[in-house]
């Protein structure tokens, strides 16, 4: 199955057809989007650069004329408004359409990592306890391979690659080279170190350990710091700008005998609502998961 573009209302196997055959549209993209290719590789995302691109350049014109044509009809007949209007808005959201696509490997790469990295030092410490019991590197490779999420998927990955006849060194380098987790690949890179130089690998292994537990304790000890200028923020803005700022425009109306309009308080509402969500979401993640 073909993989779906965000926001394409075309079948995914009749989008990458057309895409393909604008290839070279994409492929002069990419000059001004270098690090796609990487994004996606790293995504997850089997498509080839160029042919993403031409995709997402389909999907924001697609969706601009459908969009245009709707606005078009309510605004300019319905409303007696200038086409200029209808043609702008929906410009405006072909473009967003165009960037949020071309950016939405890198979105999904966040995610990723953060579930890897939420589970990578259990895993790295059962597997420098396997190694000190004597179980060599592939078994303790293999021993992770269930039960810590996203670290289990990549070291699934390795594992069936060893099992397919490619060395060992060779699985985890190329491993490394597709993760985009810094911390991960570091793991991988103290290994494949170890491995290069015929030293210890449990010593390797219990080295990246406790920089990745200084690394989390150091993260946690930053968020704490910004949790105090981000509180004075969401009390400035979400409390007492509201209530005063509703408390002198009521204040100054009743002297100037103008009545308020409704509209006002119903957009302030919404302003609360929107700021508060946007708040919350902002602090979880940021906030370091242990």
């Amino acid at each position: 199955m073909a993989f779906r573009i965000p926001f394409s209302a075309l079948p995914p196997s009749l989008l990458m057809r057309q895409a393909k055959k604008i290839r070279s549209v994409g492929n002069s993209l990419l000059a001004y989007f270098p690090g796609l290719e990487e994004n996606l590789l790293q995504a997850e995302i089997d498509v080839p650069a160029r042919e993403y691109a031409a995709a997402a350049l389909i999907t924001s014109l697609v969706n601009f004329i459908a969009l245009f044509f709707i606005l078009f009809l309510v605004i300019t007949f319905k409303m007696k408004s200038s086409p200029l209007t209808p043609f702008l808005l929906s410009a405006a959201v072909g473009v967003f359409n165009f960037l949020v696509i071309l950016f939405y490997p890198k979105i999904k790469i966040a995610r990723k990592v953060r579930q890897l990295e939420n589970r990578l030092i259990p895993a790295v410490r059962q597997m420098l306890i396997e190694l000190r019991s004597g179980v060599p590197l592939f078994n303790a490779m293999t021993s992770v391979c269930d039960d810590y999420g996203e670290v289990s998927r990549e070291f699934r990955k390795i594992v069936k690659k060893i099992n397919g006849g490619i060395p060992e060194m060779e699985a985890i380098s190329e491993a490394a080279r597709a993760n985009a987790s810094h911390e991960f690949r570091k793991v991988l890179w103290q290994i494949s170190n170890a491995l290069k130089v015929g030293s210890d690998v449990s010593v390797a292994l219990e080295s990246i350990l406790n920089d990745l537990l200084k690394e989390k304790v150091n993260k946690i000890h930053r968020y704490g710091q910004e949790l105090s200028p981000w509180t004075m923020m969401y009390m400035l803005i979400a409390v007492i700008l509201p209530s005063l700022g509703i408390t002198m425009v009521i204040i100054i109306v009743s002297f100037m005998n103008i009545t308020v309009p409704k509209i006002l308080l119903a957009l302030t509402a919404a302003f609360l609502i929107g700021f508060q969500l946007f708040f919350m979401n902002m602090v979880s993640t940021r906030r370091p998961m242990i």
